[in-house]
Parts: C-alpha cells; sequence; structure tokens
C-alpha cells in the first residue's frame, strides 16, 4: 500500500504543482551521497523517514456486509498512519532549486486532502481520504542529524505529513446472529430471569439481498417497535421468551401480520 501511496503523491505533484515530465524527476530514494552524485537532472526527492499510527484517527468498530451466501462479513476499519516525507529539490544552481521547493511548498500547503482522481493501486477502492499538511523539520527529529546518518550535505528541505489508511485486518465471515440470551441467577442454580435480543431481516420474497428500508415492525402487546434501515434490519431488545405476533407496516402503508417464536432460527420478514 505504501507504494501505491508514493506514486499518489507522485501523481498529484506533477498535475498541481506542475512537474513537467522529462524535465524534473521526482524519487523516493534515500538522498545519500551517492545518490545525489548519481543525479543528471533537476530532481525532486520525497524520501520517507518515519512512519505511525495517528491514533486520534483509531475506529475499532467493525463494519457489517450481507454477502451472498446469507452470511455477514464483518472487518475493522483501516488504521490510519502518518507518513512522514523529507522533501528536497536538487539542482545544479540554487536558484533553480529555490524555484522548484517553492512551487513545491505552495502546493503541499493546497494539498490538505489529496483528490481521489490522483489515487493509485489499491488507494481507488478506498473510501477513506488521503490526508497532507507541513510540519516543523524537527517534529519527530533534527534535520542535521538526519542528514549526517546519510552522509551528505545539510539541505533545505520541507516536512510533508501524509495520513493514509492502512487495511491490516482481514474480514470475517460467518452466519447472522439473530438470537442472543442471557440468563440471571446464582452461579450453578436455573436462571431465575431470561432477557432475549432477536434481530431480523426484512428483504422481497425469493431474494434475501433485495433488502428493504423504512419497514416499521412492533410485536404486538409490547412496547417493542423498530424501523429497518438501509441494510433492512431490525433489532428488539428484551423480548420474552414464547410465541408473538409481529405487526408489518411498508413505507407505502401496505400493513400484515407475522407470527414468530422466541427463541427461533430466524425473525426474517419477507415481503
Amino acid at each position: 500500500m505504501l507504494n501505491d501511496v508514493d506514486e499518489t503523491l507522485k501523481q498529484y505533484l506533477i498535475a498541481d504543482v506542475p512537474i513537467e515530465r522529462g524535465e524534473v524527476d521526482v524519487s523516493f530514494e534515500r538522498p545519500t551521497r551517492e545518490w545525489s552524485g548519481r543525479l543528471s537532472k533537476p530532481t525532486l526527492s520525497l524520501f520517507m523517514f518515519d512512519i505511525r499510527e495517528r491514533s486520534g484517527f483509531r475506529d475499532d468498530t467493525a463494519a457489517k456486509q450481507r454477502t451472498s451466501m446469507g452470511l455477514v462479513a464483518q472487518q475493522l476499519p483501516p488504521r490510519r498512519v502518518d507518513l512522514s516525507y523529507m522533501v528536497t529539490a536538487w539542482a545544479r544552481e540554487p536558484e533553480d532549486e529555490h524555484r522548484i521547493l517553492g512551487r513545491v511548498l505552495a502546493s503541499l500547503y493546497r494539498a490538505t486532502e489529496i483528490p481521489p482522481r490522483h489515487f493509485q493501486g489499491e488507494l481507488r477502492d478506498s473510501e477513506y481520504p488521503l490526508l497532507g499538511r507541513i510540519a516543523p523539520p524537527d517534529h519527530i527529529i533534527k534535520p542535521a542529524d538526519l542528514w549526517g546518518v546519510m552522509d551528505n550535505e545539510l539541505r533545505t528541505s520541507l516536512t510533508w505529513v501524509v495520513t493514509a489508511p492502512l487495511q491490516v485486518f482481514a474480514p470475517v465471515t460467518g452466519p447472522l446472529v439473530r438470537t442472543v440470551e442471557l440468563g440471571f441467577g446464582e452461579t450453578g442454580e436455573e436462571s431465575r430471569e431470561r432477557w432475549i435480543q432477536v434481530a431480523g431481516l426484512v428483504h422481497r420474497k425469493d431474494d434475501p439481498l433485495a433488502v428493504v428500508a423504512g419497514v416499521r415492525v412492533s410485536v404486538v402487546g409490547t412496547a417493542h417497535t423498530a424501523v429497518t434501515g438501509t441494510d433492512g434490519k431490525f433489532t428488539f431488545a428484551g423480548v420474552l421468551a414464547g410465541e408473538h405476533t409481529l405487526a408489518i407496516v411498508t413505507a407505502e402503508g401496505e400493513e400484515r401480520t407475522q407470527s414468530v417464536f422466541v427463541p427461533s432460527a430466524s425473525y426474517d420478514i419477507e415481503l
């Protein structure tokens, strides 16, 4: 994924600075003395020198999606990581370096969010933005120390921090949980109280994937009422065990009833 971020940033800079193809190279290599000695044309260097999670963006709420097999795929959102780039310009004349660096600096200030049209590779399928910000040069380490490690002369540099999504969690697929039953009582004794949560799905007849939103489902004789969302699901908490009647009203005003037994293997409703 990191190479997709590199290519995305390259395409953005080529379009926004703009950087003329063939006149200025864009490199992600370490700017060591050996590397700079091989340069034959003006080069913009974006050296990634640090990676760390942006913990303030962490989200551990799993997203659920119904599959074509009637199962549920559950996946945690990607981690958001800060990729820190040291941006430098390399040319024979200082005037050329400053001209390149000035135009790039203006572009980086504009790039608070990289437009999705520049996304490359796996980023094209991501629903998360690619964020950018200019940071103080010593927000992580001192630039002079970094140049000393690379055995090269100190150069004027910018620090560009790009926040990117990193998908590290594989989806977990399994059956939809339709009944949750909790019993309360003394340890080793039969439960004195039973708390049952039921969940169902409203879908078109003969097509479990054609879910229906905006359907009001109620348990007759109780205060339990729910309206299906865009996923067609409804949930009731604290339903007593036994036989119940569901009252169903569609968004178009059509009404019907359906008998269910709690607990049961399914509470789905066909329309």
